[in-house]
């Protein structure tokens, strides 16, 4: 009995090896499938159940994002979502020459369209404030940090549609991405204009310091099926505020690579309209993942699952795993609300904290992750997570998160691990295995 233990071993190490040597030019579903005597070791297809839910996902970094996040979206499942954002405006030069007496006719905060998410035919009205608070450009910052600000002095309050799709046509018949326009007032003016001492314009540094910097937030729609995520690119050079002045001159005030910038997001799950979600997200049962699951940039939910069916074979050493494959169908998303383009998964270890599995060091060909718009599923490998489980290596759990969730907004419906019928499919893993006894 001992020596058939050893021999199970070493097959399998063998197995192991061999198949790293050879996984680049195999397809992954049939490395190992060669290195077999199929009359002696059978290669077998079955399925595993998997345990999971959905939770409330943890506060992220969100400052110096590619993109930044404006605007409020209320959906009938995730109920409401408000971003926000917190910038530095810097002066396009030093000591600026206003020239004996200034007569400003107009200012404008320009921001630069990079896409957005949600019902943009809702009407939103956005609010600029002034921030009262240092914001460092070297100090790390996350979607639920606030900053103190002049709550009674509005620079701008304004309610527009917005358009993101349409382009601005120049005069050498080049066409602009399209622009936010948000108009600012007289107070704005006169605050960043005219200054009580001249040293304010002498450097950025010394603005930055009198002007710490402005916030800009849209209030909230009120309706599921209302409203918008709009993304803004901050680092696009049109993207400033421009004071117009005596009917023909202008000066800008910019957001640059030097500017700090922070979001921030809220999200409001109480206005959820969906039952099995408020269980599951609001009341934490977890035993309604087996219903749906759910994700949600942002910093907003991740699901967590577990693969406690494999426990019969763990230690066993008895299965060889030629390919796991986790397959995630989702609900078919409507037009307006587009599932998350690419998933990202990772392994909890023993603190708690998430790793890489070894299948995603094997590149995105490999791993997977991204939507098939036309069977509506997420597809993952995990063949070398599972046989390193199989092996011995504690199982702390996975967990599911949507691809660039500090800038995008997209969420989506799952269906969850229960049991499978006619009508609904479930998410499960897929096991192509060799027998070695």
């Amino acid at each position: 009995m001992k020596t058939r233990v050893i021999s199970y071993n070493l097959i399998v190490a063998v197995l192991s090896l061999l198949l790293l040597q050879i996984a680049c030019n195999k397809k992954p579903e049939t490395i190992g499938l060669d290195l077999i005597d199929e009359n002696k070791l059978g290669v077998y297809d079955t399925s595993f159940t998997i345990t999971g839910y959905s939770t409330i996902d943890d506060s992220i970094r969100a400052d110096e994002l590619s993109l930044i996040s404006l605007g409020s979206l209320q959906t009938e499942i995730f109920g409401l979502a408000n971003t926000s954002f917190y910038c530095q405006l810097r002066l396009s030069e030093t000591s600026p020459d206003f020239g004996e007496d200034p007569q400003p006719d107009s200012a404008i905060l320009i921001l630069v369209y990079s896409g957005y998410y949600g019902f943009i035919n809702t009407p939103q009205t956005v609010k600029v404030y002034e921030v009262m608070q240092d914001i460092y450009k070297d100090s790390s910052y996350y979607s639920t940090t606030q900053f103190n600000l002049e709550p009674l002095t509005e620079f701008a309050n304004y309610n527009f549609i917005p358009n993101p799709t349409d382009s601005i046509l120049q005069e050498d018949s080049t066409y602009f991405t399209a622009e936010l326009r948000i108009p600012l007032n007289e107070t704005f003016i006169n605050k960043v204009m005219f200054p009580p001492d001249d040293s304010v314009f002498s450097s950025s540094d010394n603005f930055i310091n009198y002007f710490k910097g402005i916030y800009v937030v849209t209030d909230s729609v009120s309706s599921p099926g209302e409203g918008s995520i709009l993304y803004f690119s901050l680092l696009n050079p049109r993207s400033n505020v421009t004071i117009y002045y005596n009917d023909s001159l202008s000066f800008e005030y910019v957001i640059n690579s030097n500017s700090a910038s922070v979001a921030n997001f809220r999200h409001n799950y109480s206005k959820s309209q969906n039952q099995n979600f408020i269980e599951q997200i609001t009341n934490n049962d977890t035993t309604k993942g087996s219903e749906n699951l759910y994700l949600q940039g942002l910093a907003g939910i991740k699901t967590k699952f577990s693969l406690p069916s494999l426990a019969d074979w763990i230690g066993t050493n008895k299965y060889a795993i030629n390919e796991a494959k986790l397959i995630i169908p989702a609900i078919e998303p409507v037009e307006e609300l587009p599932a998350p383009g690419q998933l990202i998964l990772f392994k909890y270890d023993e603190n708690g904290d998430v790793q890489f599995t070894d299948d995603q060091q094997e590149g995105d060909n490999y791993f997977g992750g991204s939507f098939n718009e036309t069977s509506n599923t997420y597809e993952f490998r995990i063949t070398l997570y599972v046989q390193s489980v199989l092996n011995g290596t504690p199982d702390y759990g996975l967990v599911l998160y949507p691809s660039g969730k500090s800038v995008n907004a997209n969420q989506v419906t799952l269906y969850g691990t229960g049991p499978e019928n006619a009508i609904h499919p479930k998410m499960y893993l897929n096991v192509i295995y060799t027998l070695l006894e």
